[in-house]
């Protein structure tokens, strides 16, 4: 705004010279304006509205005030319609912007009297009172904008503040609840699903097997429970991939393509692959299933494959979990997707996961 109003009021200058104005005065003045409007839009776009680059707009523009007898012509001091006078109220408003009110209002009060000075050794006929009137109402109406932008930026600085704040609390909570779901999630896959069976008469007698698994559980849950450490930030997914169906005792047929992802992505690929391996040794009616791990840069996928007798999703019961929270739920949380297909050929299990 600084930069237009110089060059529009120098223009206005050269435009406006008449006697007693000459070129030897009016030229330099406005080259001078040029040269100062140049470097004042450049460094206050750079740096800002430093103290120093404000004085000395307040400065120049004095100067010129006191020198309006040379600058303009009497018949437009009159009216308050010169070239300086444009110049004078962006200096107000310049002033305004950058200092406090009380300064603002007294740098403002010294360019007014210099610019009525200047009309006065000039003879303006009204002695330039008009254009003081003017510029004392400026001063005073551009302090106040001044403040009232100033304390609106001020409540929104506050409003943003608390906004982050709640943004801050609301993603803590939501990882909260994500972190309670995969606990949840795990439980049901492992030590809830062992407790189950034992209770509902699965199991009658103890046997090695059932020492094993349940020494493992526990020691899972203890972990859980205690783990502060830090988590490496990826991990090797197809590693992963190897130790869950060492553990599932069936026949797993593996294509494992190297792959490296976010601990959290790769325990929650971990936990929905167990619970489908577990679910084709529990109701597939076979041994042998094969596991597919595949990746690109648009995502990395999963695929669970077993040809034993199928089911039908929609015969499931409400009660059971394992495939809407520890498969599709649990890929989900960490932003990913999974798909469950069945047909008496067989079930198909696909995860996916984009970066």
């Amino acid at each position: 705004m600084r930069g237009v109003t110089g060059l529009v009021a120098g223009i206005a200058g050269l435009l406006s010279m008449a006697p007693p104005v000459t070129p030897e005065w009016l030229l330099p003045a406005v080259a001078v304006t040029f040269v100062w409007t140049g470097l004042f839009a450049w460094i206050a776009w750079r740096w800002g509205l430093a103290i120093w680059l404000v004085s000395g707009e307040l400065l120049l523009t004095t100067v010129l005030c006191l020198l309006q007898d040379r600058l303009v012509p009497s018949e437009l001091l009159s009216g308050g319609a010169s070239w300086i006078a444009g110049v004078v109220t962006m200096t107000i408003v310049v002033v305004s912007l950058a200092w406090t009110p009380l300064a603002a209002v007294l740098g403002g009060l010294v360019v007014a009297v210099a610019h009525l000075v200047g009309a006065q050794a000039a003879g303006v006929s009204d002695g330039g009172y008009t254009a003081a009137g003017i510029n004392i109402i400026q001063i005073g109406a551009t302090a106040v904008l001044a403040t009232l932008l100033r304390e609106a930026v001020r409540a929104s600085d506050v409003l943003l503040s608390q906004l982050r704040d709640f943004e801050e609390r609301a993603t803590v909570e939501q990882e909260r609840r994500t972190d309670e779901r995969v606990q949840n999630s795990r439980m049901h896959g492992s030590f809830l699903a062992t407790l189950m069976i034992v209770g509902a008469g699965g199991i009658r007698v103890t046997s090695p097997m059932l020492r094993e698994t349940a020494a493992t559980q526990l020691s899972e849950l203890e972990r859980i429970a205690q783990t502060t450490e830090p988590r490496a930030a990826f991990v090797a997914l197809d590693q992963r991939v190897r130790t869950v169906t060492a553990r599932a005792g069936l026949k797993v047929k593996e294509h494992l393509s190297p792959c490296a992802v976010p601990w959290f992505v790769a325990d929650a690929f971990a936990e929905a692959l167990a619970e489908a391996l577990a679910n084709v040794h529990r109701h597939a009616g076979t041994d042998t299933a094969e596991v597919r791990l595949t990746t690109d840069d648009a995502q990395v996928q999963i695929e669970v494959v077993d040809h034993g007798t199928g089911f039908d999703r929609s015969s499931v019961p409400d009660h059971r979990y394992g495939i809407r929270i520890s498969i599709i739920e649990r890929l989900e949380a960490v932003g990913g997707t999974a798909t469950v297909a069945s047909d008496r050929q067989g079930t198909r299990v696909d995860l996916r996961w984009s970066p």
